[in-house]
């Protein structure tokens, strides 16, 4: 009986959590902070650590764990946290493409 009850409760977080990432999809160039013309100071800073990143000799399995502001993480409810890390991960995607059209790098490269 408490097996049902955990994969009730299990079955509705996931479904909550696919609903926002849908709506997520949906609205996401609402959701950005920034633009893709004009970089912030943060967001040079955070550019500069995509660059050290993808600079190194080791293979790095979750770079956006090397990305997040941890104790901003931590202060964040749980949608904030998802909405954070969704926010994160299109931030560098579209910090690695900019890093390797500046320095004449294909994609193929980057793995």
């Amino acid at each position: 009986m408490t097996t049902d009850k955990k994969s009730g409760v299990l079955y509705n977080l996931a479904k909550q959590a696919k609903r926002r990432m849908k709506n997520y999809s949906k609205n996401a160039i609402q959701h950005l902070p920034y633009s893709k013309l004009a970089y912030s100071d943060s967001d040079q800073a955070l550019y500069k650590k995509v660059c050290k990143l993808l600079e190194e000799e080791q293979i790095i399995i979750n770079p956006i764990n090397e990305l997040i502001d941890k104790k901003y993480y931590d202060s964040l409810s749980l949608e904030g946290k998802q909405r954070y890390i969704f926010d994160l991960s299109d931030k560098y995607k579209e910090m690695k493409e900019r890093y390797y059209k500046e320095h004449g790098l294909s994609k193929a490269s980057s793995y």
